[in-house]
Parts: structure tokens; C-alpha cells; sequence
């Protein structure tokens, strides 16, 4: 008996040999179906998992790639990092989806329901434009030419007969297939927006009690205005910086006044001529300035060990770096030497109109009016720079020199400078106003402001929280082992 069973062990362990790369051999799709979480009553299968995983490494090699020009090459810990990424957003997906049916909101009602109907319509519409746009740019349909020469006139040069191939159904139907290569189709717009909006929904029952008071706006209003006194004090610059950038302000540093700028301005022509000539002369500097460094360079070679083809090339391309220095130093001084020409010229058109415009102001004419009539500053022409004038203060760099010492010079509200000359032509400046200092005023505006970004901020973290404790409570088994 013994015999008979050692005798079926080897005859099993034969056919094992012979036949085992197929017995333990790799299964795809029984290896993708292989459970690597399970959420409540929802299983998230390996394959799943790793189509997830994948899709988020690609996006972010993409995105380092558009918006930095960084390459990435994943390693086997970004990819360990990527995955438990993606496992963590797969199980707060599950989560939030048992959710949404546990609140009625799966299916969505009629109204929402045929919102992401034409939702889904309007973005299959979009991308088959976009393909055709893409990869049919020269197709033509039947029915378009036909269209085409029914319209056309009788004095307009047409074929002398229908080329076209590819009817309106045909061309729709490669659209379509083009799409769903890219793994679009008209239900996957459909299933996308549909979550989006049930979550949408979600939300809006999560938050709906959220809210922030009065008081909380002023506490947040005085935090902003106490941050920005400390910033500001110490560096008053910034605010100018700050104002210019679009950058709400809760704080305003003391030394600052506004100044009007009737400027009259060089013409269009000389401006154009002198950014023409400005251009060659950077150019033929930064030409002058590579020759430099590489004859620098060749003549602190030691050329000891060169034989006689090597120095003979060397001194060929000394004297090629020499003309060009030669040459780059010809158009320098040619060019500052037209540039310099060009701008008396340009001065000379606009003086007499300057003198006249100084000396109506300095006869106290409305300075805004002589603005209006006379001014070519476009930047005096909206608020707040019309009622109050630019910004200045001690230290400022946002201005040319000439126009930042003219606008300080300045001795108290209303005087008025003599002709500044600027590389925009000729200023002539008031002191307007002196800016009041201290916290701004918490207007309804600004108050509404803070209190809807405060708003958004707690309602942000309320469901945040919540979706944290939906997973918390959740019945979530993972399986790491499956995942390696």
C-alpha cells in the first residue's frame, strides 16, 4: 500500500515538472479580481486599485511636467505612496457614495437629473468639435458641401462636382469612436456628473447650519489688521506693492501720500522708435558681453602642449571673437548715439505743449481738468488714482527715480512741481492728498467679503469632518498583502 501511494507521489510530482509553468503560471484577471479593500458591503478589487493608482502617478508626471518642466521618474516608493493614496480616496469615495444613498439622494430628482442630461450633451458636443478640430481638419461632409455650393455665388469658383466622401452619420460615428478611445462616452459624462452633483448635494446637507457671526467677522477684520500694522510698519513699501497688486489691505502705514501725474507724454511714433532702438542696443551689449567671456576665457588657456593646428584654430577664433567684439561695440555706439537723438527729438515735439500745460497749472487751473484735456497717463484716468493720484511714499522703487524724487520734493497738499522728465516724457505733479493711516474701514462690502470667505472656510472644514467620521464609523477591512 505504501508502494502504491509513493508510486502516485512521483507520478503527481512528474506531471508537476512537466506541466507547472501553467499550474503556478500568472493570471491576470484572477490576479486583478483579488480583494484589496472592502468597504461596508463594497469590495474595491486589485484591478480597480491599480487603474487608480496608475492614473494618479500619470497626472501628477504630467502635471510637474507642464507647470515646473520637471521630469519624473517614479521609484518604487512613490509608487508605494501613490498607491496608499489612492486606496485612501477609493475607501472615502465607497464611504461617501453609501452615504449619499443612505440620504435619498441616489437617484437624483427629475430637475437634477436632466441638468446632467444636458450637461453630458453638451460635453460629448464639445469634444467631438474638439476632435474634428484635432484630427479631421480638412474633412468636409456631404451634406456640409452640399450646403456650401447651394449657397455659393454664381460669381464664386466651385468644383466642377461633389468631391466629398464622408456623410454627417459617418463622420459622427469616427468622432464618437475617437472619443471613446480616450475613454470618453456620453455615460461617462453622465455617471461623472451625477456624483459630482449628489455630492454637491451632500454637502449642502452637511453645512447647512454651519455659520459665522458678526463678532467673528470683527475678531477676523482686527487679526487681518493687526498682522498687517506689524508688516507694514516694519516694511511700508509693501503697502504700495500691495495696493498696485490687487491685494486686499486692512492696514494703511503712515507717510504715504497720493500725487497726480499730468503727464505729456512722447509721441507713439518716437515711443515705438526708441523701443526699437533700446531692443538692438540689449541685444549687441549681450553679444559684446559672451565675446568677452569667451575671448577671456581662450586667452587664460595655457597652450603650452597645443601643436601648430591647434593654435592656428585658436587664433582663427580670437580674431573671429575680436570682430565681433569690434562689430558689437560699432552698433553700441551707433545706437545710444541714434537713441540719444531720437529722445532730444521726441522731447523737443512735446516742450512747448509741457511749458504751456505748467504754466495754466501754476496759475492754478483745475489740475484735473488740465488731466482730461491734456494728460496721456492712462493710469490717471480710474479710481482710485483719479480722486486721490498714485501712491508714494519714502523709499518707494515703483516709479523712474525722476518722478519718485520730484513727487517727495514736494513741500504740502496742493503744490505743484516744475516739468519731470521721465523716459515717458514730461511730468508735471500735484500733492493731492495726504493718506489718512490706521486700519481701514470695516465697510458692509468688506465685511461681506470676509464673511463669505469665512463662511466658505468653516463650511470647508465641517464636511471635511464629517466625511473623517463617516470613514471612522465605516466597516473597512484592507489587505495589504494583496497590494504587494
Amino acid at each position: 500500500m505504501k508502494k502504491g501511494i509513493a508510486l502516485i507521489a512521483m507520478m503527481i510530482a512528474a506531471v508537476l515538472m512537466l506541466s507547472g509553468c501553467n499550474l503556478i503560471g500568472y493570471d491576470e484577471a484572477l490576479d486583478g479580481a483579488q480583494v484589496v479593500a472592502k468597504v461596508n458591503d463594497t469590495e474595491i478589487t486589485k484591478a480597480e486599485w491599480l487603474a487608480y493608482r496608475d492614473y494618479l502617478a500619470s497626472y501628477y508626471q504630467q502635471y510637474y511636467q507642464q507647470y515646473f518642466g520637471v521630469s519624473m521618474t517614479l521609484t518604487d516608493d512613490d509608487l508605494a505612496a501613490y498607491g496608499e493614496s489612492a486606496l485612501e480616496q477609493m475607501i472615502e469615495s465607497t464611504v461617501i457614495g453609501d452615504k449619499i444613498k443612505e440620504l435619498g439622494l441616489d437617484p437624483l430628482g427629475e430637475e437634477d437629473a436632466a441638468e446632467v442630461e444636458e450637461y453630458a450633451d453638451s460635453m460629448v458636443d464639445f469634444y467631438k468639435l474638439l476632435i474634428r478640430y484635432q484630427n479631421y481638419p480638412d474633412i468636409e461632409t456631404v451634406e456640409e458641401e452640399q450646403e456650401r455650393l447651394a449657397a455659393a455665388t454664381p460669381d464664386e469658383a466651385e468644383p466642377a462636382e461633389a468631391v466629398a466622401t464622408v456623410t454627417d452619420a459617418e463622420l459622427d460615428a469616427m468622432l464618437s469612436s475617437d472619443m471613446e478611445s480616450m475613454g470618453y462616452t456620453r455615460e461617462y459624462f453622465v455617471q461623472s456628473q451625477t456624483a459630482s452633483v449628489q455630492q454637491e448635494l451632500l454637502r449642502e446637507q452637511v453645512v447647512a447650519d454651519v455659520e459665522v457671526s458678526d463678532e467673528e467677522v470683527k475678531a477676523e477684520f482686527d487679526k487681518r489688521v493687526s498682522e498687517q500694522k506689524e508688516s507694514f510698519d516694519e516694511t511700508p513699501t509693501l503697502y504700495a506693492q500691495y495696493m498696485n497688486n490687487g491685494t486686499q489691505c486692512y492696514y494703511v502705514p503712515a507717510g504715504y501720500r497720493g500725487v497726480k501725474n499730468l503727464l505729456i507724454g512722447i509721441s507713439s511714433e518716437k515711443s515705438s522708435e526708441l523701443s526699437t532702438l533700446r531692443s538692438t542696443l540689449s541685444t549687441a551689449q549681450s553679444a559684446q558681453s559672451d565675446a568677452q567671456s569667451q575671448l577671456d576665457e581662450m586667452n587664460a588657456q595655457d597652450v603650452s602642449e597645443f601643436d601648430e593646428e591647434a593654435l592656428s584654430a585658436r587664433n582663427e577664433q580670437i580674431a573671429a571673437l575680436e570682430e565681433q567684439l569690434s562689430s558689437a561695440a560699432a552698433t553700441i555706439s551707433d545706437t545710444e548715439a541714434k537713441i540719444e537723438e531720437v529722445t532730444a527729438a521726441a522731447f523737443a515735439e512735446i516742450e512747448e505743449t509741457a511749458n504751456e500745460a505748467l504754466a495754466r497749472a501754476q496759475a492754478g487751473e483745475d489740475f484735473d481738468a488740465l488731466i482730461e484735456e491734456l494728460g496721456t497717463d492712462t493710469g490717471m484716468e480710474s479710481e482710485p488714482n483719479k480722486s486721490r493720484g498714485y501712491l508714494v511714499c519714502e523709499g518707494l522703487s515703483l516709479y523712474e527715480q525722476s518722478f519718485q524724487d520730484a513727487a517727495m520734493a514736494l513741500g504740502a497738499v496742493g503744490d505743484i512741481s516744475g516739468l519731470v522728465k521721465s523716459s515717458y516724457g514730461y511730468h508735471i505733479l500735484q500733492y493731492a492728498t495726504d493718506v489718512a493711516a490706521g486700519e481701514v474701514e470695516l465697510t458692509d462690502e468688506l465685511k461681506t467679503s470676509i464673511h463669505d470667505e469665512m463662511l466658505s472656510e468653516a463650511q470647508d472644514a465641517a464636511y471635511d469632518a464629517a466625511v473623517t467620521q463617516w470613514v471612522s464609523e465605516a466597516d473597512v477591512k484592507t489587505f495589504p498583502k494583496v497590494m504587494e
